[in-house]
């Protein structure tokens, strides 16, 4: 089957004065089915075309027209959902193994190596060194009070909050506490949801600690960059930290210890009993905290928790630190997030309408009832749901409030509740409606530093300070790289491992050479690679295969260039490029389709770049058998150059010689400056603890 897009002209240089133009009006579905006048097909008339013009017109042919599967389904669709469906079986089976946990004893065992390969899987965290924290001012509203707080998480990395304390005669010191991490607002804790949240706590007899997270309110980590936005840095961040075999994560769950312990350090707080709550990315980390840290004594993470599955499936995979490296397939998944901690009082809010499917929550809360019965503990972990989008009501953000009073203020009054009576708070309530009851009305009163950024703070270090001295630091231990580690770190097999069936091949013939289009598949994930060979009759000289990240097509003058050499010619459209290029989901507005592919391979515990490398390999082999060749020359352009280079390091046999074109950075660059641009599907995992991509093709 074949399809050629509307009003496509494809363009090639051809030999002296021959300009061959293929212009298809319309779009042709089906070989054979559009006839011309003299009875003859489009594909009839085209090999027609190539018998008298010659090897130019192969070149056209071969690669103006798109290889699809039977069915019409693209090849790229393969790769993805075949990544998909084994993050589904391993969501499910780690489900299966929680909920198999039928002692205390054999639960106890599970959380610990889960929760051991989580902190492993992020980086570890570092030593506690002094908060040196400060109050930089204090404002007295009705019933509560609110102290702007400054501290440092690590040496020189400050973070900002807005402490609520409790300004209610019915309410003594020590209260209790509450921390929580604000979700993905650019603002962070100076929004208006996020300021109900102290608001809310505080009226509860709760000393609330609202931060704000890394590239959100006050915390900006790129001063000379425009604002990008929170999730934007967080990714930007991401992919850096991949590179060190660290997370996102790592900062954030670290800044969340942090403020746990500045919260507990208070005169006014009881720190025997804190709890955490937080929506959206604040869901996000106040799960992780609440499964990471011991010391807090409940949960109510809101707007996050549901499956893995069932959030990919909607919407794809999250940013930077919602994907952990491997999480499925040792236990970390939304349930083993829920019951890291059991029996420790969790409550999972949820909405009917949110991106994060209500399905999925009612799978995990069932499978969490189960867990939390093996201590006869129900009644420690509870749902509390409402309609709408993704957001946090009135009712919802009480109801968390209401939780943690429960538990951590021994208040058994205050859950079970009257949840009807929470749902009625949000009819009528609009927090730009002048009935809210903010903290602030302008972001200036809000801010905890004079000038709203705590990189202007002298001596102020960033995330991106951070990871450049982790970087200096293995630079200084690390040795050459011998292929067996990279291909450890990587993640790659031996091509000789692998085997790969042609198939949908077709052969023209034009009076000086040959064209052959073929897909070889995979026979290990029935992956197909799309490879376009020219062949001129009298072959000579290397042969040479093209790997790049842009389509085929636009390799014509390049291919014509290598023929008039008489070499023989070939290109490969490796997974997530070219005729395998497919996007489902955009990781959070990225534009390549392939970044995906490197998010889904992450949460496996794989390597986008591994992959690719194979591809390559078996690509380079059953070429060069095409050609009666022992080897060819590869030439890589663009994102290519990456697992190109691993393929013509890991398997020398295959390769004469390498060449790139447009290279990407190295790994060093990425890390060392902020304002490179970079992709995951480009990253390997923890490599920079060994090598860099560029060591790979040093001479």
């Amino acid at each position: 089957m074949y399809a050629m897009k509307s009003k496509q002209a494809i363009k090639t240089r051809g030999f002296g004065n021959t300009l061959v133009r293929i212009s298809v009006m319309g779009a042709i579905v089906a070989a054979g089915t559009a006839a011309f006048a003299d009875g003859k097909s489009f594909v009839d008339r085209l090999v027609a075309d190539c018998a008298s013009k010659g090897t130019q017109a192969l070149v056209s042919q071969v690669l103006g027209t798109p290889m699809l599967r039977s069915g019409g389904s693209d090849i790229g669709r393969t790769a993805r959902d075949n990544l998909f469906n084994e993050i589904v079986r391993l969501d499910r089976a780690a489900d299966a193994a929680w909920t198999a946990c039928a002692t205390k004893e054999a639960l106890a065992a599970r959380q610990r190596d889960v929760r051991e390969k989580t902190i492993a899987a992020i980086g570890g965290f570092p030593e506690k060194t002094p908060l040196n924290a400060r109050t930089t001012g204090r404002i007295r509203k009705d019933g509560y009070v609110i102290e702007k707080v400054l501290f440092q998480s690590r040496p020189n990395h400050y973070v900002t909050a807005h402490l609520f304390l409790p300004d209610d005669p019915k309410y003594k010191a020590p209260y209790p506490g509450v921390v929580s991490p604000c979700g993905h607002s650019i603002t962070g804790k100076n929004a208006p949801w996020y300021q109900r949240v102290g608001i809310t706590g505080a009226k509860h007899g709760l000393a609330t600690l609202v931060y704000d997270p890394i590239d959100q309110g006050e915390r900006r980590q790129r001063k000379q960059d425009p604002w990008r936005g929170s999730v934007a840095g967080h990714n930007i961040t991401g992919i850096r930290a991949h590179l060190l075999g660290w997370n996102t994560a790592q900062f954030r769950i670290w800044d969340g210890i942090r403020a746990f312990d500045y919260l507990a350090s208070r005169p006014e707080v009881d720190s025997a009993h804190i709890g955490v709550t937080g929506l959206s990315g604040g869901g996000t980390l106040s799960s992780y905290m609440n499964a990471l840290d011991e010391r807090y004594v409940a949960g109510a993470p809101a707007g996050f928790l549901s499956t893995i599955r069932d959030v990919y499936d909607n919407i794809g995979p999250g940013d930077a630190e919602q994907v952990i490296y491997g999480q499925v397939t040792y236990g970390f998944n939304h349930l083993g997030i829920t019951v890291l901690r059991a029996p420790s009082p969790t409550m999972i809010v949820a909405t009917h309408g949110d991106y994060f499917p209500f399905m999925g929550v009612l799978d995990t809360y069932g499978n969490a009832k189960k867990v939390y019965s093996v201590f006869g503990a129900e009644d420690r972990v509870a749902l509390m749901e409402t309609s709408g989008p993704h957001h946090w009501y009135e009712s919802t953000r009480n109801a968390a409030m209401l939780w943690i009073r429960r538990w951590a203020a021994g208040d058994v009054a205050a859950w079970p509740t009257d949840v009807a009576a929470l749902r009625r708070l949000d009819f009528g309530f609009d927090y730009d409606a002048g009935n809210s009851g903010l903290a602030f009305a302008e972001h200036k009163e809000a801010n905890v530093t004079p000038t709203g950024s705590t990189l202007d703070i002298p001596g102020a270090v960033s995330v991106y300070d951070i990871m450049r001295e982790e970087l200096s630091r293995l630079d200084a231990a690390k040795k050459p790289p011998t292929a067996d580690a990279v291909r450890v770190v990587l993640g790659a097999r031996p091509a000789a491992s692998i085997s790969a069936t042609s198939v949908a091949e077709r052969t023209i013939k034009s009076t000086d050479g040959k064209a052959v289009r073929l897909v070889l598949c995979r026979d290990d994930d029935l992956v197909g690679i799309p490879i376009r060979a020219v062949f001129p009759a009298e072959a000579k000289g290397e042969p040479v295969l093209i790997v790049s990240d842009k389509p085929s097509s636009e390799h014509a003058e390049e291919i014509s260039g290598l023929l008039a050499q008489g070499r023989a010619v070939a290109i490969a459209d490796i997974r997530g490029f070219g005729a395998s290029a497919r996007k489902c989901h955009a990781f959070y507005g990225a534009k390549r389709a392939d970044e995906e592919l490197a998010v889904l391979s992450m949460t496996l515990g794989e390597n986008l770049a591994a992959r690719r490398t194979e591809d390559i390999a078996l690509a380079a082999r059953h070429f060069a058998s095409m050609a009666g060749a022992r080897s060819v020359s590869l030439s890589a352009h663009g994102a290519a150059c990456i697992p190109a280079a691993h393929a013509f390091y890991l398997e020398r046999g295959l390769f004469s010689s390498f060449g790139t074109k447009n290279p990407p950075p190295s790994w060093h660059e990425v890390v060392k400056r902020e304002q490179t641009a970079f992709s995951f599907a480009d990253s390997v995992y923890g490599a920079l603890r060994t090598y860099d991509w560029t060591d790979l093709v040093a001479p």
